[in-house]
């Protein structure tokens, strides 16, 4: 499942998401920005920053598997604090 969609992340959650990673090329970093805070198609952020494909989408599947935990921590404090009542 995505949890990151083009576009659609505040700076500040980017560079939340990204503090989580050991992501540290600055191209890399850079590309990531252009998609999901830009907006960018993924291939048109690689060619911007020249970045490869495959490592573009390798950052960003860790991206991905990041929110997807922060997600899943969010969820878990939810039904607690529902829960204590």
């Amino acid at each position: 499942m995505k949890y990151l969609l083009a576009g659609k992340q505040s700076p500040d959650r980017f560079e939340l998401l990204l503090s989580l990673t050991k992501i540290s090329s600055e191209s890399v970093v850079s590309a990531l920005r252009d998609y999901l805070v830009v907006g960018h198609s993924e291939v048109a952020a690689a060619l911007i920053n020249q970045v490869s494909s495959s490592n573009f989408n390798r950052a960003l599947n860790k991206m991905n598997d990041v929110a997807k935990t922060v997600e899943h921590i969010k969820e878990l404090d939810w039904a607690h604090l529902k829960s204590v009542k």
